[in-house]
């Protein structure tokens, strides 16, 4: 997975791509620390370019969901591969998230 901070529909946010796996954990750790969640509770994710996600990269996603909540924020999933939101949706992180 490869990440980088952009503007995302007006938004700041982050723009994921490639392979999100397990392999990217400390990647995405590290991601999180550099994003203050405190300060920018809406997190905005541009999924355009991602094109795989394992369980572990769908636990990350959780993890995000629920700092974000906690900051009183949301994760903002924008143009996700329909594919990838149907998982998403299977495995009800879109009761954590929202899609546009």
């Amino acid at each position: 997975m490869e990440y980088a901070y952009t503007e995302v529909d007006g938004q700041e946010g982050i723009l994921l791509s490639g392979r999100f796996t397990y392999d990217d954990s400390p990647k995405f750790h590290a991601m999180l620390a550099d994003w203050d969640v405190a300060a920018r509770p809406d997190v905005h994710l541009d999924l355009r370019y991602l094109t795989f996600l394992d369980s572990t990269a769908i636990g990350m996603l959780f993890i995000l969901a629920n700092r974000c909540r906690d900051a009183k924020g949301q994760v903002v999933i924008h143009n996700a591969q329909p594919y990838l939101v149907q998982t998403l949706r299977r495995v009800a992180l879109d009761q954590y998230v929202t899609f546009r």
